[in-house]
């Protein structure tokens, strides 16, 4: 009788399967979540950032903008900014940009913006978008700084599920932004709606605007043209709108009368755009909205006259708040365009 051997069941070397168990114990590996770069461009400063999908700040950068030494003075710093965060974060591919306006954002460019000038004069048109793609090899959207920082406050600022809002943007300028049902609103050929510019006083000669007419809405409510208005009453040259703010906390009458009479023009104006767009909130932000101890609540007393008898059959009286992202809207808003450019959101 033959001996035989028991045959081995293992499978040949170069047929075993090289697959390796998960250690349980063992982290996946991390997936980097996407990050674009964004700015925010006003009439006085410029901040930069790389932000994530999940709106947080990864890196940032702010400056005083170099409008007074003119259009490519500041283009190049623009640039210069945007090339020093790409290299700390190459994965960018796109760029979103929240700037004040006039703007196109079908087209990119900047239509004459209010606020800014040089040397040379106003900018007139400005091809932003091909100028900063070329400078940065990258793609870049243009949106309205106000309208850029509603969409940020419905993204990561207000209640989940705010369908009707408007944002008032206090700083060099009055930026105003609405979104209605859902939805951003726009006007005709693309364009921004310029609340800011809303004649509210006509013909008032203490007020000038950078438009060029009297008596709008921002010639009395932006922070620049409220310390404007301030240094003609207190007769002082040199005094800005933070001083006139702590001259009224310490009980000063002239800087109470002047931030009594920011209420009211306040009140006006939202009264106005409540009748257009009946927002069921109102965001404030920008660096005069830190003054705003002095001047909500009273403008919500003043608005509330004006609304007495329309709220008897609809409250039609908003809720005004002010901003929780810290003066970051602005760069926010200008991420959360290009990432929808990106359709990741």
């Amino acid at each position: 009788m033959k001996k035989t051997t028991a045959r081995s069941t293992a499978a040949p070397a170069s047929t075993r399967s090289t697959t390796k168990k998960l250690d349980p114990a063992k982290k996946k590996p991390k997936v980097k979540k996407p990050v674009v770069l964004a700015y925010d461009l006003g009439g006085t400063k410029i901040a930069v950032g790389v932000v994530d999908l999940d709106g947080k700040i990864l890196a940032f950068q702010r400056e005083v903008a170099f409008i007074k030494q003119g259009k490519q003075a500041t283009l190049d710093q623009l640039i210069r900014l945007g090339k020093f965060m790409i290299e700390k974060f190459p994965e960018i591919s796109h760029v979103g940009i929240a700037c004040a306006g006039p703007l196109d954002p079908v087209a990119g460019d900047l239509l004459d913006p209010t606020n800014f000038s040089g040397p040379e004069g106003n900018w007139e048109r400005v091809p932003l978008t091909t100028v900063l793609a070329k400078g940065l090899k990258k793609k870049v959207i243009l949106e309205n700084d106000a309208a850029a920082a509603i969409l940020a406050e419905i993204w990561k600022g207000l209640p989940e599920g705010t369908q009707n809002a408007m944002i008032l943007t206090l700083g060099t300028g009055l930026g105003t932004a609405v979104v209605a049902n859902g939805e951003l609103v726009r006007g005709g050929r693309h364009l921004h709606t310029e609340g800011g510019h809303m004649i509210i006083r006509a013909g008032d000669q203490s007020a000038p605007c950078g438009c060029g007419q009297f008596g709008c809405a921002e010639a009395y409510l932006a922070g620049r043209t409220f310390a404007y208005r301030g240094r003609k009453r207190l007769g002082s040259e040199i005094i800005d709108a933070p001083q006139i703010a702590a001259r009224a906390r310490d009980g000063d009458p002239v800087s109470l009368e002047l931030f009594d009479e920011y209420s009211e023009l306040l009140a006006t104006a939202l009264h106005n755009y409540i009748m257009l767009f009946y927002p069921e909130v109102v965001v404030f932000t920008g660096s005069f909205a830190a003054a705003h101890d002095l001047f909500l609540k009273n403008t919500e007393k003043k608005l509330a006259k004006m609304l007495v008898r329309r709220n008897k059959v609809m409250n039609l009286q908003p809720k005004l708040v002010i901003s929780k992202l810290e003066n970051q809207a602005g760069l926010l808003g200008g991420a959360y365009v290009a990432f929808r450019a990106m359709r990741l959101l």
